[in-house]
């Protein structure tokens, strides 16, 4: 109970545990224990995400490339039947050969999104996103 443990409040009791929280996951991210140092690891760059240094590891992903269509003349991607308009915002990404994610046009103003590990949801989807606003310089 929040008011047994001195908080005046449900708010002020939450605020408090959040604070814990952030400096739990402030202390991994120093932690040598959850993540390699430049000195044990020259392939880690400060660019390199929270994630991957506590996982220890980075995952090195590719756009696939597009095949030669001599009968129509232009560079395709096979979708599976899931991506039925063409556009410049469609990508499939590939990790280790496989395909991970595709993403593409199915209306003037609908895309698809498909994924699976090693991405989550939000980060295919954040993937998908900056895709888009990319190209709409």
């Amino acid at each position: 109970m929040p008011a047994q443990a001195g908080y005046q409040n449900l708010e002020t009791f939450q605020k408090q545990k959040l604070r814990q929280k952030l400096r739990k996951l402030n202390n991994i991210e120093t932690d040598p224990r959850y993540f390699w140092t430049p000195s044990s690891s020259p392939r880690l760059s400060p660019r390199t995400n929270r994630m991957t240094r506590m996982c220890g590891k980075e995952l090195i992903m590719h756009n696939k490339a597009p095949l030669w269509n001599e009968s129509s003349q232009v560079y395709q991607l096979d979708f599976g039947g899931r991506v039925t308009q063409e556009s410049a915002k469609n990508f499939q990404i590939e990790f280790n050969g496989k395909q991970v994610m595709q993403f593409g046009r199915i209306d003037s103003n609908a895309y698809t999104l498909d994924f699976q590990y090693p991405f989550t949801a939000i980060q295919a989807f954040a993937v998908a996103l900056a895709n888009v606003t990319q190209r709409l310089k």
